[in-house]
């Protein structure tokens, strides 16, 4: 048995120092010959000294270090929430960990990590289990094993042992987890597996719905279909095209089509004309004949898209507002003339129908006209944002009291691919609006993060001459209940900030809330509109009656949003009446996401100072622009108003709004990105613009405007490929000319936009004769939408063009998996020297006897150094101090007798100042007496032996001495000292024997 191992010991970083140690022998002999003129031990203790410094220099040379053995454990859970593992599997991992405690040491500390497509912290490293549930999954169409991994790693405590035990399926779909195992081997720290093992035993899967990604107009497509059964089954398909179901079998009844399918994969083929250009979305669904058949429904889907070459139409997007107007609405006038000038539109209201990348596809441009932010959701600004930069499409947006900044479209990712800032940055003199928020959104899940939102989204819209304050239920100190007291917007970063950090208590009355709100609106005589938002479930006290009056003498509007719905009992009626006293308006939704619109739209309440209703002339300036081409000053009609904005350093404004103040853009466009975007600050035909709906030339200025920033029709000329396996996208061009013949040398690239919105660039290689490929990762659920730029040749004979193609993944990897992959985490456990534990086996998850006890090091130079001064200074305190130990001994006599005299000098002092006090009293009651009774004779002779007596006795009480005390002094014989020389030698050199035999002593001893 070998012996244990000590738990403290002494390492050296770089040992090589050490064989410094030999030169200290010679240090010991150079030092006895140069210390020979002291004694024995002033000489040794000097010697020793010496030693003991380098000795300190070279073990600090050597990186000595203090090592430590230690036995606590940290042990980190994490749990897979993802889609693929079923919900009874997920509580049994909860219960695991629950179980794992049993086996838990005083000093173990134990954490929990929750991972899907992201990974969260549930449980830092601490020594008991302070969870009682999970919170919800964050991407649970995802899994994203090595990213929780990481953070485990990073959780660790120093000073322990390490442990990962990872309670999953293995269907990994993102990242690499093997990856992140070769950096667990390397650090030391096991990987325990606990397998989730399930099985669908009867399960269709929708494998593929496969449609050319390009086609031409009236051709016929063929859509290829896999479907993988554990068994043999029967079903029905439905397809849908662009929304729209499509008759599969028109000689039965219904529209589905029945199939058979055997155990295995299943291939079927439909074949489908396209009548029209544009985008073509087709959505195959299978239904089974039996539910018990098919166990998860999510996986029954196929999604697939063509575009088919022509043509570009415009789409031209209207507010509901203006749309009550039918044909005689500025979007009806507008598409009018640009029908007449033989382009194809589409005219819808917007939000009708959802915007995303693929549905623009079939879109060349995209016109706003008179529609404000709120009608779109955040995810469609984005759209909107992409569609022109990275897709290459065009955006016209055409103003009204709903556009622009006055529409709330400040601070959207709209703005930021606009020619001009929807903001006011010139000195103007415009009035400004002041917005109070009251937020009391703690009454619904995740209540601060949705007010967080809201309030944010409300501040965005804003100008930077605006202002804006922030109340809400938790006390700031000097400022009170405001979370971002009442001021001017600015550049916004620092409110935001501040909203970001706000948290919402539970409001007991309104009132409080409301009403400093109120008196900082009143307060601000600069504020031409003067607007509060309230969100709540307003089932605080309601504000008192004084304070709505107030409200509606200053004017004051106030908005309601009622939320909380589902949960509790809503004060509706309370909300209705706020809002109807202060000529505010109610909302009330049961969905959390549609609220930033709310407060985007009530935040245009106080942004109606950008539109200015005067009549003008709008001035052409000297610009070589397209879109004015062949216009005239002498022919522009004038306008009656427009939405002041602020033209960007690149864009050209070949018209402006011309004023004493300055002047204004009225056109101004620019290429952002791949595409063109467009902005007209007038508009509102009927109102602002009846001259212009009448001139003959207004048909022709929209036309040549909107084929400007039209996106390039595409080639038909590649033949595309794109497929999507394990997770990756890949798109394969063929490229041929008129004659067949494959064109090598092809320049290929553009940008890949994901589901998410986000883009990102794509380059294809050449990997054959005219074949050109390209990869990409498409782990997520949605459309990933190509937008590419093609060159062949250089010079002047160079061809160019664009391809717009993608592809569509119908659901999420999750759940195409039916089993776990054991593969994958026996690999993690094998690459870590991990363990296989079962359900039965979670206390030995904080098993010590498989680990090594961590060895703590900590360095010890510092502590090295500090003794090397010291030692040194003692070092030369001994060569250059000669202590003599009978003299030290008879100096300490002398001190200590010394001051054992002074201490019995204060008490004699002490005692004779009592007998003076005393004696003193005694005298003057004798006096006293004495002068009452006796008083000599006028005539008596005076005495003076008697006073000298007195005087006397006086003296010797006070411890002084007397005449007859005085020293008897000898008198001086007149002899002079003796001067011999010879003497005085003689002297001196008996002295000098003296001390040198009493310096040999102190040395002896």
């Amino acid at each position: 048995m070998s012996p244990p191992e000590p738990l403290l010991a002494l390492r050296f970083e770089s040992p090589g120092y050490l064989a410094l140690l030999a030169l200290l022998p010679l240090l010991v002999v150079l030092s006895f010959r140069s210390l020979a003129g002291l004694g024995r031990g002033r000489r040794a203790a000097a010697i020793v000294l010496r030693c003991a410094v380098v000795l300190c220099i070279i073990f600090a040379l050597a990186g000595m270090q203090r090592t430590q053995k230690k036995d606590n454990l940290a042990v980190v859970f994490l749990l897979d929430r993802s889609a693929s593992i079923p919900q009874p599997y997920q509580q049994q991992e909860f219960d695991f960990i629950q179980q794992a405690i049993d086996g838990r040491q005083p000093n173990d500390l134990m954490g929990v990590v929750a991972f899907d497509g992201r990974s969260a912290v549930e449980q830092l490293p601490m020594g008991t289990l302070a969870l009682e549930r999970l919170t919800e999954p964050l991407a649970p169409d995802q899994t994203d094993m090595a990213a929780a991994l990481r953070l485990a790693m990073a959780l660790f405590p120093p000073e322990c042992a390490r442990r990962v035990v990872v309670l999953s399926d293995g269907n990994e779909n993102v990242g690499g987890a093997l990856e992140e195992a070769e950096h667990y081997r390397a650090a030391g720290v096991p990987i325990d597996i606990v397998p989730i093992l399930y099985e669908h035993t009867n399960e269709v899967v929708f494998e593929q719905l496969r449609a050319p990604p390009t086609a031409a107009a009236e051709e016929t497509i063929n859509l290829q279909m896999v479907l993988r059964s554990q068994t043999a089954t029967s079903g029905r398909i439905k397809l849908y095209q662009n929304d729209r179901l499509v008759d599969l079998d028109p000689d039965s009844p219904g529209t589905s089509q029945t199939v058979d399918l055997a155990a295995g994969a299943n291939r079927f083929t439909l074949p489908v004309p396209l009548r029209v250009a544009g985008v073509h979305r087709f959505r195959a669904v299978f239904e089974p004949d039996e539910p018990q058949a098919d166990a998860v429904a999510a996986n029954n889907e196929g999604q697939a898209f063509t575009v088919v070459a022509g043509q570009g139409k415009i789409l031209i997007l209207e507010g509901a507002a203006d749309a009550q107007a039918g044909s005689s609405s500025s979007a009806a006038l507008l598409r009018k003339a640009l029908e007449s000038e033989r382009l194809e539109c589409d005219l819808e209201v917007a939000g009708a129908n959802a915007l995303d990348q693929v549905r623009l596809l079939g879109y060349s441009a995209v016109i706003l006209s008179n529609v404000p932010a709120n009608d779109f959701t955040e995810k469609e600004l984005q759209v909107l944002s992409t569609y022109v930069h990275d897709l290459g499409g065009g955006l016209v947006m055409l103003g009204g009291e709903d556009s622009f900044g006055a529409g709330g479209w400040l601070g959207t990712p709209v703005e930021t691919v606009m020619p001009v800032s929807f903001d006011v940055k010139n000195i103007k003199q415009i009035p400004k609006g002041a917005l109070v928020l009251v937020m009391h959104a703690c009454e619904i899940p995740d209540g601060n993060y949705i007010g967080e939102r809201c309030a944010v989204a409300a501040a965005k819209s804003l100008s930077s001459r605006d202002l804006i304050g922030v109340l809400s239920w938790q006390y700031h100190g000097a400022e009170g209940y405001w979370a971002v007291p009442l001021q001017t917007v600015g550049n916004k970063t620092a409110i935001i900030q501040k909203i970001t950090q706000m948290s919402m208590g539970d409001l007991p009355d309104l009132d409080e809330l409301m009403r400093p709100g109120v008196q900082a609106l009143i307060a601000r005589f600069d504020a031409a509109a003067k607007h509060m938002i309230i969100i709540s479930d307003f089932d605080p006290q309601p504000p008192r009656d004084d304070l709505l009056a107030k409200m509606k003498q200053h004017g004051i509007t106030c908005s309601t949003i009622a939320i909380g719905y589902g949960g509790h009992w809503i004060n509706e009626g309370l909300a209705k009446e706020i809002a109807a006293t202060t000529g505010g308006k109610f909302y009330s939704t049961h969905d959390h996401s549609k609220l930033p619109q709310v407060f985007i739209k009530e935040s245009r309440v106080v942004q109606r100072s950008l539109i200015t209703e005067q009549p003008f002339q709008p001035r052409l300036a000297k610009s070589l622009s397209r879109l004015v081409a062949g216009l005239r000053q002498d022919e522009i009609p004038p306008l009656e108003g427009l939405v002041i904005t602020t033209a960007k350093p690149l864009a050209e404004t070949p018209l402006l709004h011309v004023t004493d103040e300055g002047s204004d853009p009225l056109l101004a466009h620019w290429q952002v990105g791949l595409g063109r975007t467009v902005a007209f600050t007038s508009g509102m035909w009927p109102r602002w613009g009846p001259a212009w709906a009448k001139w003959t030339g207004f048909s022709k200025f929209w036309a040549q405007t909107v084929r400007w920033c039209s996106r390039q029709s595409q080639s038909a000329n590649l033949d595309v490929t794109t497929t999507v396996h394990g997770g990756r996208g890949k798109i394969v061009i063929d490229a041929r000319d008129k004659n067949a013949d494959v064109v090598n040398f092809m320049n290929v690239q553009g940008a890949l936009v994901s589901p998410t919105q986000e883009a990102s660039p794509l380059r294809l290689t050449q990997t054959g004769p005219g074949r050109y490929e390209g990869e990409f990762d498409a782990g997520q659920r949605g459309s990933y939408v190509l937008n590419l730029k093609y060159q062949i040749g250089s010079g002047a004979e160079a061809r160019s063009g664009t391809l717009q193609t993608g592809v569509s993944v119908a659901y999420s990897p999750e759940y195409r998996e039916q089993r776990p992959n054991l593969a994958l985490l026996e690999e993690l456990r094998a690459r870590t020297g991990g363990r296989t534990l079962g359900r039965d086996d979670a206390p030995a998850a904080f098993d010590h006897a498989s680990l090594a006890r961590v060895e703590t090091r900590s360095s010890v130079w510092e502590d090295l150094i500090r003794w090397m001064l010291v030692l040194f200074l003692l070092d030369v305190a001994v060569r250059r101090i000669a202590i003599r130990p009978r003299e030290v001994a008879r100096k300490s006599r002398e001190f200590l007798a010394d001051m054992a005299g002074r201490r019995q000098t204060a008490e004699a002092s002490a005692a004779v100042l009592t007998t003076l006090k005393d004696k003193r009293e005694r005298v003057r009651g004798e006096a006293e007496s004495a002068e009452a009774a006796e008083r000599p004779p006028p005539t008596a002779r005076y005495d003076a032996g008697e006073a000298v007596k007195a005087a006397d006795d006086l003296a010797r009480t006070l411890g002084g001495a007397t005449p007859q005390d005085a020293p008897v002094v000898a008198r001086p014989t007149g002899k002079k000292p003796a001067t011999d020389e010879a003497e005085y030698t003689a002297r001196l050199l008996k002295a000098k024997k003296r001390a040198r035999q009493d310096l040999e002593k102190d040395q002896q001893e």
